[in-house]
């Protein structure tokens, strides 16, 4: 009888050792989804910002007076840097399906042009960068 209830506490103490043990993972595992869940929690409200910032070059282009809108498309890129938000290169790079999205391509072309910029966030691909592939 003694040894039986030696059995029974060992097994009682090796359940509690495992129930313990998931429960510490499970603390971690919850604590990398809440960090996960900060690091993107802003993502819709950083593409609105992304959006205006997309209109706003659009009228730097079409306007003889720039230094307005250049001050005010650079509070909105550090804005955006301060989040996390870094703009895809596409002058001098390769085409990358990851990164770009070809709206227009030439034969033969192995050149990028910009359409629109993307975006990338905390390394994570927001919004893909639109390009002309052009010889």
């Amino acid at each position: 009888m003694d040894d039986e209830l030696k059995n029974q506490a060992e097994e009682y103490l090796n359940n509690w050792k495992r129930e313990r043990a998931d429960f510490i993972n499970y603390r971690k595992d919850e604590a990398k989804r809440m960090q996960e869940f900060m690091k993107f929690g802003n993502e819709g409200l950083i593409m609105d910002i992304v959006s205006i910032v997309d209109d706003l070059e659009i009228a730097e282009k079409h306007q003889s007076e720039k230094d307005g809108l250049k001050q005010i498309l650079n509070k909105f890129s550090e804005l955006l840097k301060k989040y996390g938000v870094e703009k895809i290169k596409v002058v001098d790079q390769e085409f990358n399906p990851f990164y770009h999205e070809s709206v227009e391509s030439e034969p033969g072309g192995d050149k990028l042009e910009e359409v629109r910029s993307g975006y990338t966030m905390a390394g994570k691909v927001i919004r893909p960068a639109r390009v002309k592939i052009i010889k």
